[in-house]
């Protein structure tokens, strides 16, 4: 039988020709054991899927020292971020973000016709200073995405400690830590704790990167359970699948696949920044699984991206995100990684 391959992504499979450098994907797929767990039930997609979840909320609940009635799971992160900006937050309330982030926040604001305030960066990281002095009255949701993507940059326990003592408890500070697994500076924000210390805190995670469950849509969030709750009551009936939840169970469950992914991830990491930087390009030093490089213009921004197309190698262009004269270039296998510095070196 001849191999179905996805409509989407048909010309962009890693087992082609054309390496995969946009999405911030792990290009060393998902832990064995949710490979293992999603052939051993593979027959029962036939059947609805959990719809309260219990098993995966009280795994997660576990894992974070939170309770289950303070986890709510959902279609992918994207899908909570869409949920908060639709249900959380009045006509005439507001949100502010990062200039340079990622682009749901921006995205979910517009849909819903909200009033969204963008401050600008810090030399490419997440100016809290900034944040709070745009945040008023009216501020319903900040967004902070920590790593932030796609600069890969982060912000440390002792800067969203003050951030967050100057932030009335009526606005919702979201922690989207989709990258977190990936992050090895020794002063990252321990979020769990501020979720403890501050009422109006909700932490954002993902199955989609460093677990490589992408392609299931499954990401899940930590908040007070008054605002869970409240947010469970909106979300649709069945909207994460029997496979997506059995694969994050299963997932959770290697934690040498998260060390392994990490580990290989921070040596291709090192690899792109030290190479790219010797090349002349400005490299933003980076925590997560990409790398985002700035450009004097456009048009040279134009230039790298286009040869990296003919050379068969996607990245992100980074309009969307808020900067057109930026690439985000996500780390792939060492193979790939090779190939694109010998692409520029040429």
């Amino acid at each position: 039988m001849k191999k179905q391959e996805s409509p989407l992504y048909v010309n962009l499979d890693y087992e082609g020709h054309v390496k995969r450098l946009a999405q911030n994907e792990n290009p060393y797929g998902p832990s064995p054991l949710a490979k293992e767990a999603i052939a051993q039930n593979i027959n029962k997609i036939s059947l609805y899927p959990d719809v309260v979840l219990t098993e995966l909320k009280e795994k997660l609940a576990a894992k974070h020292h939170v309770s289950p009635q303070e986890i709510i799971v959902s279609n992918g992160s994207g899908a909570i971020i869409n949920s908060l900006i639709k249900f959380m937050m009045g006509n005439t309330e507001n949100i502010v973000v990062p200039e340079i982030s990622f682009v749901a926040y921006k995205l979910c604001a517009a849909i819903y016709e909200r009033e969204c305030r963008i401050v600008p960066m810090k030399n490419y990281s997440i100016d809290l200073h900034q944040i709070a002095q745009s945040c008023d009255e009216k501020t319903r949701l900040v967004f902070l995405a920590n790593p932030n993507n796609p600069t890969g940059t982060i912000f440390t326990h002792a800067e969203i400690v003050e951030f967050l003592n100057q932030i009335p408890p009526d606005t919702i500070v979201v922690l989207d830590e989709a990258y977190r697994e990936y992050v090895n500076h020794p002063d990252f924000p321990d979020s769990i704790q501020l979720f403890k210390n501050h009422v109006n805190v909700i932490i954002l995670h993902s199955f989609s990167k460093i677990y490589g469950l992408a392609g299931l849509r499954i990401g899940y969030g930590i908040g007070q359970k008054s605002i869970i709750e409240s947010l469970e009551k909106k979300r649709l009936p069945f909207a994460v699948g029997s496979i997506a939840n059995i694969a994050a169970l299963a997932s959770l469950d290697d934690k040498e696949h998260i060390r392994e992914s990490a580990s290989l991830n921070a040596g291709s990491r090192d690899f792109l920044f030290n190479e790219l930087s010797r090349l002349g390009y400005q490299v933003i030093p980076s925590q997560g699984n990409f790398i985002f490089i700035s450009f004097p213009s456009t048009a040279e921004r134009d230039q790298m991206h286009d040869t990296l197309m003919e050379n068969k190698m996607v990245v992100r262009k980074m309009e969307a995100f808020g900067d057109n004269r930026a690439l985000r270039i996500s780390l792939g296998s060492k193979e790939a990684n090779g190939q694109l510095v010998d692409c520029l070196k040429k």
